[in-house]
């Protein structure tokens, strides 16, 4: 199974996405959970319109998808509704005046604090895995 990486940028209103590894193939959606749940079937009916020898080996197998976000206001336009800017803040440990910087585009993250959120939402989806009622 091939793992293409998604990669998702802010677009108007929206989000766009495209993958790498599949040239002209572009997508833009109104939400992160809109193109997951468009991607696979616009990606396939791209892939059907392409010649025979435009196409990949991996093209005719299965796929998964990994979401690679261009930047931290992607990221919260993308996921409005379920995470905003004070808890990306809290989840990754840095202080919401700079997060509010971030999102508004008026300073960008470093290489080191983009790891940090990106390690802090994942600890923090970890944490979601391992809830339970009785």
């Amino acid at each position: 199974m091939r793992t293409l990486k998604v990669i998702v940028s802010k677009a108007g209103k929206g989000i766009s996405a495209h993958l790498p590894e599949v040239d002209g193939y572009f997508i833009a959606r109104s939400s992160v959970e809109k193109l997951k749940q468009d991607l696979p079937s616009g990606l396939l009916f791209h892939i059907e319109g392409l010649h025979e020898e435009e196409r990949a080996d991996w093209m005719n197998e299965t796929f998964s998808f990994e979401y690679v976000f261009s930047d931290i206001p992607t990221l919260i336009e993308g996921y409005s509704g379920l995470i905003n800017q004070s808890s990306l803040a809290r989840i990754s440990g840095i202080n919401e005046s700079l997060m509010r910087q971030y999102v508004a585009g008026i300073k960008r993250p470093s290489h080191s604090v983009t790891v940090r959120i990106e390690a802090g939402l994942k600890k923090y989806a970890e944490e979601l895995k391992s809830i339970s009622f009785a």
